[in-house]
This record gives structure tokens, C-alpha cells and sequence, in this order.
């Protein structure tokens, strides 16, 4: 098979054999790229199957590294695994997704005809193996129903300002740390992640589709570029979600401030030198882009919660409408009169969680002191 020399796809693993035996088998019918395999499973069969792959013709590449006991273990095996490649491009992958040949194929022309981007991908199809009424039990590799379809529009990220790239990065998917990156820039954020080891594993895609924005433009090609597996048993992502909740969860937790404070230093000091912004703005922006990252995820999450009903964004967006009215504006003034004088309708009506109120007994005559007090010259 003939091996496409610019390009080391990293795979890094944590047990889940049979994904992995899954992902061999096709990145050796499908993928004529270097692939660099990083273990940090328990599971000693993989050295073996990674063997039987080479011997038959894939050109592949076998680390053990220590068990990934923690996060750190598993950034600094990254960190290292990135340092050994010889390729000036190399893409991220999971065992449990699947790169497009042709997709992947264009990003890596892309990327060496266009030396002003740091990064190029594609689109993203999402795919289910099986149906929701199997049990939990039925192997999740293959199945006579695949279900699928394709994610985010596409969003390239070509603006001569870092700030304005960050910003428009974190307004469309976050599909870039998966995109075909220049190798030195990527080992240099997994060397970010690394020192930062956070304590929530979802900062460090964050972290790494910050710093790649900031660093230069990003491509988005209209083309079919990999194809992720969703709710596939065993991923690490799932057991940091089944372990510390979902974002609203997380915020809580009480390493979170000091992770975040990371976060914020990293990409802001990058951001600063990027566009030689007073670092006060830089973390600025850093913080307003975070926030339009995450935000879609966080209502998601929020309304789960037990204080939020159906009602509750719809009269929330009415209000807000209302508000942005000019003061001047008629309709405004009617229903801002209306609100206050009418005394079944709670305060709490403009947050959608309560509409009706009861006005204790005596109300008017107990609050007639304050408005005296109010009211006099």
C-alpha cells in the first residue's frame, strides 16, 4: 500500500480492544497514512493486533506508555506521542470514529498548498450502530442498521485577526480538534495541556480549539471528512460526564475555578501576543468567546433542572423582547404599566417561574408608611 508521507494519524488508546481491532481493520483497507498508535491501556492484546497489522502491509507505529491512571497521565502520553511524530501534519483520532479517505486526503492538500492555515477539516457525519431498543449488552461495532447524519455548517475561520477568528471558531462546531493540524503547533498546545492538567476533560478540547484559532486560520472544506460514532460504550467522555454530570455540573465542582483560571491564562496571553492586545482585553475576549462556545450546552443543561418548566425560556425571551424596546416606545410603556399594577401577577413573572401571586392580607395598608416616606416633598 502506498503511504501518504506529510501525514501521522495519533491514535491514542485506553483499553476498549475490540473498537480498537474495529478501527485497524478499516484504517488498513481505508487509510494509506502513518499511524501512530499511543497506549495507555491495561490490556496487553493490543500490542498484538497492532503487529498483525504491520506485518500485513499498514504502516503503523506502537507505543506502550504507563496506565493512564489520571488525566495527566493520559495529557502528558499526548504530549509525549506528539514529540515522536516525523511528519510535519497529523491529525487526532478516536476508536470509535472513522476518517473519510477522500476527506482526509483533501484537508492534507489543503494544508500543503495553503502553509498560511494551521488547520483543515471537513464535515462530520454522526452515526448510530444499532437502535435505542437493543440492549446494553449487544456489541456496539457493528450492526444491519447504521443510522446517520451529517453535523454543523461549515465554518471556516479565515480572518487576518485572532480575536475575530477565536470568535468565529466558537460560534460554529467545535469539529477543529479533530481537522488536520501542523504538527509543531499542535505538539505546543498539547504541551499547554500538559502543564495546565486540568481536572475536567472537556477543557482540554476547549484549550486546543482556542489556541488553534488563535494561532491561524482554519479551514472547513464541503466535503465528508470523518464519521463519529455517538453513545458508543466505554469512551472516555461518557465516563467523565457519568462521573462529574453535565456542564452545569461541572461548574460546581470545586476545581473548576482554578482550572478555568487556567484556561483563561493560556489563551489570553496567546491572544495577546497574537494581536498585540492589552492583556485585560485579551482575557476579555477570551471569556466572551468561552461563553458562546458553551452557552448551548449550559441551557441544554439547565433546562433539566427540576426550577425550569416548558414556560419558563418562553416568557423569559418575551421579556427580553420587551425590553430591548426603546423607553419611548408605546407598546413598552403599556406593558411595563400593566406588569406593575397588576397585583395578581408576581414579580417573578419576568423569569417564567412563577406568574401568579397572592398579596398578603394587610399588604396595602402595611406598605402605605413607605410610600408616605416616598412621596413627601
Amino acid at each position: 500500500m502506498a503511504h501518504s508521507a506529510p501525514l501521522t494519524i495519533l491514535l491514542p488508546l485506553k483499553d476498549r480492544v475490540p473498537f480498537t481491532q474495529r478501527w485497524l481493520a478499516y484504517a488498513d483497507a481505508n487509510l494509506p497514512f502513518r499511524i501512530l498508535v499511543a497506549d495507555g491501556g491495561a490490556d496487553e492484546s493490543v500490542a498484538a493486533l497492532v503487529a498483525e497489522r504491520k506485518a500485513a502491509g499498514l504502516d503503523v507505529e506502537y507505543i506502550r506508555y504507563p496506565y493512564d491512571f489520571s488525566y495527566g497521565d493520559y495529557f502528558s502520553k499526548i504530549a509525549d506521542a506528539l514529540a515522536r511524530v516525523t511528519t510535519p501534519l497529523v491529525v487526532m483520532a478516536d476508536n470509535d470514529d472513522f476518517f473519510i479517505p477522500q476527506g482526509l486526503a483533501r484537508a492534507v492538500e489543503f494544508m500543503l498548498a495553503h502553509p498560511e492555515y494551521v488547520a483543515c477539516g471537513g464535515q462530520s457525519a454522526l452515526f448510530w450502530v444499532g437502535d435505542a431498543s437493543q440492549s446494553s449488552h449487544t456489541d456496539a461495532r457493528y450492526s444491519d442498521r447504521v443510522e446517520w447524519k451529517c453535523s454543523s455548517q461549515f465554518a471556516s475561520d479565515v480572518s487576518d485577526s485572532a480575536e475575530q477568528r477565536l470568535r468565529e471558531r466558537c460560534r460554529g462546531a467545535n469539529d477543529v480538534f479533530y481537522a488536520v493540524h501542523r504538527t509543531d503547533l499542535l505538539r505546543s498546545h498539547f504541551a499547554a495541556v500538559r502543564d495546565c492538567n486540568f481536572h475536567d476533560l472537556f477543557l482540554m478540547e476547549e484549550l486546543v480549539m482556542f489556541l488553534t484559532a488563535i494561532s491561524g486560520k482554519t479551514g472547513q472544506l464541503d466535503t465528508l471528512y470523518i464519521a463519529r460514532q455517538q453513545d458508543s460504550p466505554g469512551s472516555s467522555a461518557g465516563a467523565h460526564e457519568a462521573r462529574f454530570g453535565d456542564w452545569y455540573d461541572r461548574m460546581l465542582q470545586p476545581t473548576w475555578s482554578a482550572d478555568f483560571a487556567l484556561f483563561a491564562d493560556r489563551t489570553s496571553a496567546a491572544l495577546a501576543r497574537a494581536d498585540g492586545l492589552p492583556l485585560e482585553d485579551a482575557r476579555r475576549a477570551v471569556t466572551e468567546s468561552y461563553k458562546i462556545s458553551v452557552a448551548p450546552f449550559l441551557l441544554s443543561d439547565l433546562l433539566d433542572e427540576r426550577s425550569i418548566s416548558w414556560k419558563t425560556p418562553l416568557v423569559q425571551q418575551l421579556v427580553r423582547h420587551v425590553v430591548a424596546l426603546p423607553r419611548t416606545s408605546a407598546i413598552r410603556r403599556l406593558l411595563q404599566w400593566s406588569y406593575r399594577r397588576t397585583q395578581w401577577l408576581s414579580h417573578d413573572f419576568v423569569f417564567g417561574t412563577e406568574i401568579r401571586t397572592r398579596r398578603a392580607r394587610a399588604a396595602a395598608r402595611e406598605l402605605a408608611p413607605v410610600r408616605s416616606f416616598l412621596t413627601r416633598s
